[in-house]
């Protein structure tokens, strides 16, 4: 079964929008219940919940009429979760653009104004009017320090510079809070620094509470791509347990602040199969095929111990072969080739997991560059395009077809319940990318000119043709017989 795995053409849904038609149909009864997780399955509304989805850290920046079409064109697709950062952490109040804290002189100020928590809270609006379940990430793994620019990013992409918020690691993060409390340290004292895991338990506290009891979040996820290391070296302390305990007790307490949402610990999925656990009883066996920093702990992961934790509902994974290689480079074989074939090891290879450790996994991000998007790629550790000098390593179009549709069917036919693409490129935005009310006058007025959301070359043009089947990614992610 292959899903063509494309979202709708926004621009001209935009015009639908516009003139009150809804190409969807809310299903109450789903949009009001919680997602739950038991005996290794997602559940929703007492039944077996699989899901397709897509990534959208960008979405808080926007304006409420954008915000609208954005979700109104994801639930139009049929995807019905949705990923996105619930952080925006910055050293001093920015020119414009929201932010949801500041981190300064070794404080932590969360902004609950209009132009702080209360976008995540229209954001979470949005989300629940079309039926959209959200992951809300709460901080990430990657954030490169650079000259914070003087505006938030600008859709109509005429600016030399990237604009703040422009790229996925440009909302703070670790290294944000390390660099604030503890100038000069190592990106593991986030993991380990009693004042740091303080004020983030303050922020953790500050938006959990804020939707306890809001059914349009389906999960918390601790963090993105969780690591010892990343622009801000690791120290020589830092092991896969150090994560694992930290991920512990930030997962507890998210539990008992809200008993109603499951959580994940965000990791990537790298495994170490020769570590002992803290919290696993059981795990992979080490064996030939399963070789090399993916499997040894080298990133500081283990995730069979963090999915083991009582206090974390499912297990999740992530696919970019551009930023890291999953498995031993094989010879004579095309890179693009063994890209895909590597993203589908890397989901049997979890779906194994799951079926072990009776706990659901989920795919919260899967992408490949084609040769299109080159010139949008950054890498998760730096701030800037690539230069044109550089080689291209990009796929063909047919080929991230193929390896998303390829990915997604192993996986939803397997037992990996959950897939999400990397990023959603929404088209035909109207605003400016702050939150000025006029600019949602002129968006209502249709008088500005249109663009796109922003793209870190992950996002290609979207245009939703449905399975060969004629399925909606919903109908896709619910029709698969488990194994």
């Amino acid at each position: 079964m292959f899903l063509r795995l494309q979202v709708c053409l926004a621009l001209a849904l935009h015009v639908l929008l516009a003139a009150g038609r809804q190409l969807f149909q809310r299903d109450n009864a789903t949009a009001s219940a919680f997602v739950t997780a038991g005996n290794g399955i997602f559940q929703l509304n007492g039944k077996y919940f699989r899901f397709y989805g897509t990534n959208a850290y960008w979405a808080h920046m926007t304006t409420n009429y954008d915000l609208d079409m954005t979700f109104h064109d994801m639930a139009t697709a049929g995807f019905k979760v949705v990923r996105t950062w619930a952080f925006n952490d910055v050293a001093k109040k920015p020119q414009s653009g929201p932010y949801f804290q500041i981190l300064n002189g070794g404080k932590a100020t969360i902004n609950e104004g209009a132009d702080g928590l209360q976008r995540l809270d229209k954001l979470v609006a949005a989300a629940d009017k079309y039926g959209i379940k959200l992951i809300l990430t709460l901080t990430n793994n990657w954030n490169p320090e650079r000259q914070v620019p003087a505006v938030a990013w600008n859709r109509r992409e005429n600016s030399k510079e990237l604009p703040r918020g422009y790229l996925q690691n440009d909302f703070g993060g670790i290294d944000a809070y390390v660099r604030n409390f503890h100038p000069g340290g190592t990106h593991d004292l986030f993991y380990t620094d009693r004042t740091i895991i303080e004020a983030f338990k303050n922020y953790v506290k500050a938006v959990v509470t804020r939707y306890s009891q809001h059914p349009a979040v389906m999960a918390w996820e601790l963090g993105n791509d969780l690591r010892c290391s990343s622009t801000l070296k690791a120290s020589n302390n830092c092991n896969p347990q150090t994560i694992t305990r930290w991920a512990a007790e930030i997962s507890k307490y998210i539990k008992e602040l809200d008993h109603k949402h499951l959580v994940t610990a965000g990791d990537s999925g790298f495994y170490c199969l020769d570590c002992p656990k803290l919290f696993a009883k059981t795990s992979t066996p080490k064996r030939p095929a399963l070789e090399g920093p993916s499997f040894d702990g080298s990133y500081g992961i283990d995730t069979e111990d963090l999915v083991s934790i009582p206090s974390i509902d499912f297990g999740s994974l992530q696919i970019a072969p551009e930023q890291i290689q999953l498995f031993p480079v094989l010879k004579k074989v095309k890179p693009a080739t063994q890209a895909i074939g590597d993203g589908g090891k890397w989901i049997e290879v979890h779906s194994q997991t799951s079926i072990l450790l009776k706990k659901p996994e989920a795919l919260l991000s899967a992408g490949i560059v084609p040769k299109s998007n080159c010139k949008y790629f950054v890498p998760n550790d730096q701030v800037t395009f690539q230069p044109d000098r550089l080689p291209c390593h990009g796929v063909e179009r047919f080929q991230v077809e193929y390896s998303i549709t390829y990915w997604a069917s192993t996986a939803i036919n397997g037992n990996v319940d959950g897939v999400l693409e990397a990023n959603w490129l929404q088209t035909g935005l109207t605003s400016h990318g702050t939150t000025n009310p006029i600019w949602d006058r002129r968006a209502k007025r249709q008088s500005a000119p249109l663009g796109n959301s922003p793209q870190n070359g992950y996002a290609y043009e979207p245009r939703y043709e449905g399975a060969a089947t004629g399925q909606t990614a919903e109908q896709f992610a619910s029709s698969a017989p488990p194994v």
